[in-house]
């Protein structure tokens, strides 16, 4: 079966107009899917739709909307209204590094409205139709430091836990309705977020297309999946150490990738 038919002939993707979300577009687009591609950067997302629906000969509607603004939900949820949305992926998103009291307090307020607050509301305004229609499917972008608390990335962490968690939950909530959902869990991956990060080991940064197909290989079969064999083995060996010396752990290789002054 192949994924419009499992799931639906729409698929809404938010921080589509690069890294992993235009990834999550792309991919999407090659399975015939119609789609509702979101973010801030309208050239960027016309420059996308031309592509994919030239490619395609399918329907992509760029919606420019800056998601840590209230209002900018209404004009999503009008269109998505007139829509069978049978896939949501909960990609946008944004991260801030270094000590939290040297940090903007208003990009840290946007960055929690970002990350947590706008994938809890574009869940609930898609899944009445989902449920209507015995079938959909959710994906949240956590990241393996939502699964330990991380130092100098400490709301980011927190936030992407926050994902994990909500996915986790509604896993189980929405699998008696047919309903998929997964927590995809990358560690660095080349998008603009980890190059400004300043982690200069191109061989531990995974390729955005790579993380997508690991979406797909795993959505509904499990609640999370963590991206990456390595990966895979360090949060299996931070959950065996305790916690002190797991997060001092993640705090030491943090500073140590983005150049901390401790």
């Amino acid at each position: 079966m192949t994924l419009k038919e499992k799931y639906g002939d729409w698929a809404l993707v938010t921080g589509a107009s690069s890294g992993i979300g235009r990834e999550f577009a792309r991919y999407l687009a090659n399975q015939k899917i119609n789609l509702i591609i979101v973010a801030r950067r309208i050239e960027r997302l016309v420059e996308l739709a031309e592509e994919l629906k030239k490619k395609n000969e399918i329907e992509v509607l760029p919606i420019k909307a800056d998601l840590t603004k209230e209002e900018s939900f209404q004009e999503i949820v009008n269109i998505i209204e007139n829509k069978e949305i049978g896939i949501l992926v909960n990609n946008a998103g944004a991260g801030s590094i270094g000590y939290l009291f040297e940090s903007d307090f208003q990009k840290q307020v946007d960055l929690v409205k970002l990350n947590c607050l706008a994938p809890t509301i574009l869940t609930n305004k898609v899944l009445k139709k989902m449920i209507e229609n015995k079938k959909g499917a959710v994906i949240f972008l956590g990241s393996i430091v939502g699964m330990l608390p991380t130092p100098y990335l400490s709301v980011y962490s927190a936030t992407k836990s926050f994902n994990i968690f909500l996915a986790n939950a509604l896993w189980y909530e929405l699998k008696h309705f047919n309903i998929d959902v997964l927590a995809l869990c990358p560690g660095g991956t080349d998008t603009e977020f980890v190059r400004v990060s300043k982690d200069m080991n191109r061989r531990l940064v995974a390729k955005p297309v790579d993380v997508v197909k690991t979406a797909f290989n795993y959505l509904g079969k499990k609640p999370t999946v963590v991206h990456g064999s390595l990966n895979k083995v360090m949060m299996f060996l931070g959950k065996l150490l305790p916690d002190k010396i797991s997060i001092t752990l993640a705090g030491r290789i943090a500073a140590k990738r983005n150049q901390i002054n401790k």
